[in-house]
C-alpha cells in the first residue's frame, strides 16, 4: 500500500509539473502561414505551422505529425523502429497487408497460391509504377526479396528470411518463391516486406537508402532536415487514388510538453504516445481531442544474462523470479499509466494461440516471496544493479523505471536508473551485444502481428536475436523446435511449453501490453489504426 500511494503521489506531482510547463509554452502565438518550400532540397528551413483549418477551402492540405525522435534510417529492410516506419510506410508498400481486423488482404500482390509445401506463387497487380517512373513488376519483387533476406548488410528481423531460399520472375507479373522448409504463413510474412524501386535503390546505394527511398506508395520524400523535420509530398499518380493530404510533415519534438503546446497552438495536428494527464485538458478544448488504441507492442525490462553481464546475480533463476514478484505491475498501470495498458502473464499476448490464461496471476505482487527467494539465492542483503531507461516508442518509461527501482529497493536490491537518449539506446541494444554496453537491466519493447510469434522468438528470446541478451539455458533449443514447424497450428504443444518456461525461468521483468494515447487536431478527421504507425493516406480534413 505504501508503494501504491507513493507511485500515485509521484504521478500527480508529475502531472502538475507537466501542465505548468504546458501552460507556459502555450502562451506563445501561432507563427502564421508557413513559407513556401522548395521541392527537392534537404536544407530548407522547416515551417512552423500548418495552414489555417478550413475544411471547405480549396487550399492544399498540410498535416503536421510530431514524434519524439528522428528516425535512425527509413530503409524498410533495415532496423528503423516505429519512428522510421512512420516515414517509409508512406513511401513503400508490401505485397500483402492486414486490415483493421487483422485479416490478410492483397496489396501489391493480387493473389497467391501454394503449389507445394516449399513453393509460393504471387500474382502481382498490373499497371503500378514507382514514383521514379520505373514499373512495378516481378523483377522488382525478386530484387526486394533478395535484398531483404541479405546477410551482407544489417537487416530488419524479417521473419521470411529464415525459410527463404530464392525467387524468380516467371513472367512480368508472376513471382515464384522457393523455401528451405514448409511455411504455411509465408503470405503473412510478406506484409512486412516492403518494395523499393530497384533502380533507385541501386542509384543511391546501401548507405544512401538510409535517408532516401522510392516506392509505389502515396507519398514521395521531398526533404529531411536532420533532428527537425521530414517533408513528404503526395504522389498524384498513386494507384489507389490521389491522397487528400497534399503535404505530410513529420516533426521531431523530443519534449512532450512542447508537443502538446504546438498541438494547442495549431502548429501540429497529431502527436503520439502522450501521457494520460493531458487527456482531460485536450478533450475539454475546441482545438484537439484524444484517441487511444491498444497496441501490439509489449513492454518489458530485460535481464542481461550474457557471459559478460555486469550482474552475474541474474544468472540465478531465483533472483529473476524475485524481481518479478517484487514489482506491482497493476499499480504501475493504474497510477503511472492512468489505466492505459493491459497486464499479461509474460510478453505472450492473447492473440498468440494457444494462450495460457492460468499463468496470468503467477507473478502477482508478493514482496515477501521476493525477499525469500533472494535469501535462498544468497542475496539477503541485496546487491547493486542499473536499469537503462529511455523515452522512445512509449510514454513514461523513465517514471516506470524509477518506480521499479523503488520496488526493488524495498526488497533489498539497490537500483540506479540510467536515462539514455532513445537513438543512443537503440545503438546499445539492437545488434549491440559485441559492444558490451548493456546494463544488468534495460527497458525495451517488442511488437508483432497477431498470431505471428517468430519475430519474438528470433528477435528477443534466442541468444543471437538482434535485441536479445538472453543466454538462459534451454531457450535456443525450444525456439529452434518451434521454428522448425511451418504451420503455427502444429506448434500448439510447444507454444504451451514456452509460455510456461517464460514464467518459471524468466528472461525479463514483465510489464504490459501498451495502449497509446494520441492527441489529434479537430481540423483533422483521423483515428489511429491497430498497426502502431501513422498513415497519412487515411487522414482527411474535418467536415
Amino acid at each position: 500500500m505504501k508503494n501504491r500511494n507513493r507511485i500515485r503521489a509521484i504521478a500527480i506531482l508529475s502531472a502538475m509539473l507537466l501542465l505548468l510547463t504546458l501552460l507556459a509554452a502555450a502562451c506563445g502565438q501561432p507563427s502564421g502561414t508557413p513559407p513556401a518550400s522548395t521541392p527537392g532540397t534537404d536544407t530548407e528551413a522547416p515551417s512552423n505551422s500548418a495552414p489555417a483549418p478550413d475544411a471547405a477551402s480549396e487550399e492544399p492540405l498540410t498535416v503536421v505529425f510530431a514524434q519524439n525522435a528522428d528516425p535512425t534510417n527509413i530503409d524498410p529492410h533495415k532496423v528503423c523502429g516505429d519512428h522510421g516506419a512512420n516515414i517509409h510506410r508512406q513511401i513503400t508498400e508490401p505485397l500483402t497487408k492486414f486490415d483493421e481486423n487483422w485479416v490478410l488482404q492483397p496489396w501489391l500482390a493480387e493473389s497467391w497460391e501454394n503449389p507445394s509445401d516449399t513453393e509460393w506463387i504471387f500474382h502481382l497487380k498490373e499497371g503500378i509504377f514507382f514514383t521514379d517512373g520505373e514499373p512495378f513488376n516481378a523483377e522488382a519483387v525478386v530484387y526486394n526479396l533478395d535484398r531483404g533476406a541479405s546477410t551482407e548488410f544489417p537487416r530488419q528481423a524479417m521473419e521470411y528470411r529464415d525459410v527463404y531460399d530464392h525467387s524468380e520472375a516467371v513472367d512480368e507479373y508472376t513471382v515464384k518463391v522457393y523455401l528451405t522448409a514448409p511455411c504455411a504463413i509465408f503470405p503473412q510474412y510478406m506484409s512486412d516486406m516492403e518494395v523499393l524501386s530497384p533502380a533507385y535503390a541501386e542509384k543511391v546505394g546501401e548507405e544512401g537508402s538510409n535517408s532516401d527511398i522510392c516506392g509505389t506508395g502515396p507519398y514521395i520524400l521531398e526533404s529531411w532536415v536532420p533532428d527537425q523535420q521530414i517533408t513528404l509530398v503526395k504522389n498524384e499518380n498513386y494507384w489507389r487514388g490521389e491522397p487528400e493530404v497534399d503535404t505530410f510533415i513529420v516533426k521531431n519534438i523530443p519534449e512532450e510538453s512542447t508537443m502538446i503546446a504546438e498541438l494547442m497552438n495549431g502548429t501540429v495536428d497529431v502527436v503520439s504516445n502522450i501521457s494520460f494527464e493531458y487527456k482531460d485538458m485536450l478533450e475539454g478544448s475546441s482545438i484537439a481531442h484524444t484517441a487511444a488504441k491498444l497496441e501490439r507492442r509489449v513492454l518489458y525490462i530485460g535481464f542481461n544474462t550474457t557471459s559478460w553481464t555486469p550482474n552475474p546475480q541474474l544468472l540465478d533463476v531465483r533472483v529473476r523470479q524475485a524481481i518479478n514478484y517484487a514489482v506491482d505491475r497493476q499499480a504501475l498501470i493504474d497510477n503511472i499509466m492512468g489505466g492505459y495498458g493491459k497486464k499479461l502473464a509474460s510478453f505472450w499476448r492473447e492473440d498468440f494461440v494457444p494462450y495460457d490464461a492460468s499463468l496470468e496471476s503467477y507473478y502477482d505482487y508478493n514482496p515477501e516471496k521476493a525477499r525469500e527467494l533472494l535469501a535462498e539465492a544468497g542475496y539477503a542483503d541485496g546487491f547493486d544493479i542499473t536499469i537503462q531507461s529511455h523515452t522512445g516508442t512509449t510514454s513514461k518509461q523513465h517514471e516506470i523505471c524509477q518506480a521499479v527501482a523503488k520496488y526493488l529497493e524495498d526488497v533489498g536490491i539497490r537500483c540506479t536508473v540510467e536515462p539514455v537518449e532513445y537513438n543512443t539506446m537503440r545503438g546499445i541494444i539492437i545488434n549491440g551485444q559485441s559492444q558490451e554496453k548493456t546494463a544488468g537491466m534495460f527497458c525495451w519493447s517488442w511488437a508483432g502481428k497477431p498470431g505471428l510469434t517468430d519475430s519474438w522468438l528470433t528477435g528477443i528470446v534466442k541468444s543471437d536475436g538482434m535485441s536479445s541478451y538472453n543466454c538462459i539455458e534451454g531457450y535456443d533449443e525450444l525456439c529452434d523446435q518451434i521454428l522448425a514447424i511451418g504451420d503455427p497450428e502444429d506448434r500448439a504443444d510447444l507454444y504451451m511449453e514456452i509460455q510456461k518456461k517464460l514464467i518459471e525461468d524468466p528472461p525479463y521483468l514483465y510489464q504490459w501490453q501498451a495502449e497509446a494515447i494520441y492527441g489529434v487536431s479537430t481540423r483533422i478527421d483521423w483515428e489511429p489504426n491497430a498497426f502502431m504507425y501513422i498513415e497519412a493516406f487515411d487522414m482527411h480534413a474535418a467536415k
